[in-house]
């Protein structure tokens, strides 16, 4: 997990207030409510930060949780090697006891049948125990091409919530957030 994608170097703003409340929540009571949590933006927009976030405090909260944050390119990148391997066992046991998915871009499983299918029984295995899924994507399920309709039904089950362009408030706020970590005072560089 990236150290710098914490809750408190998060801008809450108008534009990611909802993606916001809801990362807290997850973060706070894993498996609770909105399970799974999908989150949108394009490209930027800080949904990778709210996992990451999402992650250090669930450690912070409960440090014999089992969490693992990954890409969907290195998740699928793992399956090759796991199939040419013939590990395909521990591949399974890595992703299905975890106590918390986080997978970022999964967009880019689109078109890729066999990694579908074992992202598939890994999000059912995880959902049956109770075990929260956090994903994100630069589109909401519905709208992501050649993504298998079951997988597309899966990732609403729980919240799809979506972060916006910042306004100029949440910008303006961010840039006095990243000025106060690098010891800047703003007011005089105004």
């Amino acid at each position: 997990m990236n150290a710098r994608y914490t809750f408190d170097r998060f801008v809450v703003g108008v534009d990611n207030q909802l993606a916001a409340a809801a990362a807290q929540a997850v973060a706070h009571s894993p498996a609770k409510m909105y399970n799974p949590l999908f989150l949108y933006g394009e490209v930027g927009l800080v949904t990778t930060h709210l996992m990451h976030a999402i992650g250090h405090q669930v450690f912070a909260n409960d440090p014999t949780r089992r969490s693992c944050y990954i890409s969907s390119e290195q998740f699928t990148n793992e399956l090759v090697t796991s199939i040419q391997k013939g590990a395909m066992a521990a591949f399974r046991r890595r992703y299905r006891e975890m106590d918390l998915l986080l997978v970022d871009d999964v967009q880019f499983l689109a078109g890729k049948e066999c990694t579908q299918e074992e992202f598939f029984h890994t999000f059912n295995e995880l959902y049956q125990m109770n075990r929260q899924i956090v994903l994100s994507s630069d589109a909401p399920p519905a709208d992501i091409p050649h993504l298998t309709e079951r997988l597309i039904s899966r990732f609403q089950w729980g919240l799809v919530a979506t972060v916006t362009k910042p306004h100029y408030e949440t910008r303006v706020a961010i840039l006095r957030a990243k000025a106060k970590l690098r010891g800047v005072d703003w007011k005089r560089h105004r």
